[in-house]
């Protein structure tokens, strides 16, 4: 009996884990951030990100964030340090879907106060965009 339970226990562990994805959330880079590279706030502080009201890390603007999620909807936060209340920003966040792919939340603005989820080539190209201002 306590073998069928392990093996039981062992398969929904990797059902889990086959069915995990990766949620992407960019901050979008402004035209010369991308072009040159330069930060308008490389000391600037970072707003902490919050996954079912887990941090999962911190986000400034020209920057992204990767964390492991498994599949099912899960709300993403990211709170703005008492400077706004509004959209993805507020204690409601938002509901993002993920499955067993990559999903990118972008960042409409650099207020964190909208996001939306983008196709996968458009996520592509906004990380794209991020790796090559940061380098």
């Amino acid at each position: 009996m306590k073998t069928t339970f392990a093996i039981a226990a062992f398969a929904t562990i990797l059902a889990q884990s086959a069915q995990a994805g990766e949620l992407y959330i960019v901050s979008r880079c402004a035209p010369i951030q991308i072009l040159t590279g330069w930060k308008t706030d490389p000391f600037g502080s970072s707003s902490p990100v919050f996954v079912n009201g887990k941090l999962v890390g911190h986000l400034k603007i020209c920057d992204a964030l990767r964390t492991n999620v498994v599949a099912g909807n899960h709300n993403v936060r990211v709170k703005l340090a008492g400077k706004s209340d509004y959209g993805v920003s507020s204690d409601a966040g938002i509901s993002v879907a993920a499955a067993n792919h990559p999903v990118y939340v972008v960042m409409s603005n650099n207020d964190f106060t909208h996001a939306e989820v983008v196709s996968s080539e458009e996520g592509r190209q906004f990380l794209a965009n991020v790796r090559q201002a940061n380098k």
